[in-house]
């Protein structure tokens, strides 16, 4: 059904979804239920009907517009907040200069931390035309009420579709205050899909360029940092891998939450959604800690890191041309006692780096580290013998080295790799000829 018709059934009164659905507890049922202890989350009235947003959410509002309504709840964070292994203050002790070098983006370096809007989406399924995100997270940092700094946590809610352009307006409001954004996979799925919305909502005008604005996508960074160690780098697994964070049974899978959606929309039951705004608030809380983290690895790594996450730095910062930062890098983790995979790694990397910059005899000591510890290649071994043979004209050196390879490689099982045989075969055999004219003069 297309959006317009959409509107004009909700002006004649026609609706579908929850918003309209009455509340099935009186007055008398709401006020018991705000005086008890704690929200539970399992609670439905006492005869057995379904309980609304508004009563287990209190301190949400139901904002109405010209549009449509939107629930809108805050929740307010002092910065000291601690989120697992950190507080939300300390993503503020950092340059977003950084943020600029690795994300390539130099807009960022004129931003502060007060500058950015975290967003959080969830969606009534995956990528495609009809798919609409149902709730929005927007976070970011201000003053509150009393005039401290604290981190607010905005969560909108669509009651029922034909609400889309109202929160949607109400959501751009918020986004044309700051001018950058924090997201993890947002680059991929949160902002193509709201930009999406916008458009189809006709709302493209509002000025929000959501794929225009600088933006700290934290999941490209998180895969280059640590996915050699942790493998997974889901939110959850980086919150219980790296951030010291456990989520609490009020958790809901991200696959369950389109149905728990659907659920509400069919019955106006509203109970397992607090499920819902939990994982979504704790999704941007983890956004701000990773963020910290992130940044500080990147910027502040050293010897107590461990030597993966070390190894992961060093080969990204080469990548984007950070050759000095990446060589430290690498000399971390030879200076430590990683396994012997991972040293092997970090030195070749690193031997190369130093012969690609000019410095040969630098790189020589580390290509005869790896030399004398390698069993299944010879990589190092041949570059010893050319650099010998052809830059310091040693001969002898140049076929020790040689031999050496040779020697291993027809250990190896056969057939494992004939090519390195006669490539080898070839190469010492130029070096005797050398050799024997040598000889001769």
């Amino acid at each position: 059904m297309g959006e317009d018709k959409l509107r004009k059934l909700r002006h004649l009164g026609v609706v579908r979804g929850a918003r309209n659905l009455i509340p099935a507890s009186p007055q008398a049922e709401k006020q018991k239920w705000l005086s008890e202890p704690a929200i539970r989350s399992d609670y439905r009235g006492e005869d057995g009907q379904n309980v609304a947003l508004d009563l287990l959410l209190p301190g949400g509002n139901l904002v109405e517009t010209d549009l449509g309504s939107c629930f809108v709840l805050d929740h307010v964070y002092p910065i000291s907040y601690l989120h697992g292994d950190n507080t939300l203050e300390e993503l503020s002790s950092y340059t977003l200069e950084i943020a600029a070098t690795f994300c390539r983006d130099e807009r960022l370096a004129q931003l502060r931390v007060e500058d950015l809007l975290f967003l959080d989406t969830e969606t009534t399924g995956l990528m495609g035309a009809g798919t609409i995100a149902f709730m929005v997270g927007a976070a970011y940092f201000d003053v509150d009420a009393s005039g401290h700094k604290a981190f607010i946590v905005r969560q909108y809610f669509l009651r029922d579709h034909a609400d889309e352009s109202a929160m949607l307006t109400m959501l751009s409001e918020l986004i044309t205050r700051r001018a950058g954004l924090v997201t993890f996979n947002g680059r991929s799925f949160d902002l193509p899909l709201l930009d999406n919305r916008y458009l189809m909502n006709r709302l493209d005008g509002l000025g929000v360029d959501l794929l225009e604005r600088p933006h700290i996508d934290l999941l490209p960074p998180s895969r280059r940092l640590w996915r050699r160690r942790l493998g997974s780098c889901s939110l959850s697994s980086l919150e219980q891998n790296l951030l010291g964070l456990q989520r609490s049974h009020e958790d809901v899978p991200g696959w369950a939450i389109p149905g728990l959606y659907m659920d509400y929309l069919r019955s106006g039951d509203a109970h397992q959604l607090l499920r819902v705004f939990y994982h979504n608030r704790i999704d941007m809380l983890s956004m701000v800690t990773l963020a910290g983290r992130v940044i500080q690895q990147f910027s502040q790594p050293d010897m107590g890191d461990n030597p993966l996450d070390l190894l992961s730095l060093a080969i990204w910062q080469q990548g984007i041309g950070l050759t000095a930062e990446a060589e430290d890098n690498y000399r971390l983790v030879t200076g430590q006692d990683p396994e012997l995979e991972v040293y092997h790694q970090a030195l070749s990397l690193l031997s190369f780096l130093l012969k690609r910059n000019g410095r040969r005899e630098e790189a020589v000591q580390f290509w005869k580290q790896i030399a004398v510890t390698s069993l299944d290649d010879v990589t190092a071994h041949v570059e010893l013998a050319k650099h010998y043979e052809w830059q310091d004209k040693d001969l002898e050196t140049a076929r020790y080295w040689t031999s050496m390879a040779l020697d291993l490689v027809q250990k190896w099982p056969v057939g494992y790799d004939a090519a390195v045989t006669e490539q080898l075969e070839h190469r010492l055999a130029r070096v005797d000829r050398k050799l024997a004219m040598r000889m001769k003069d």
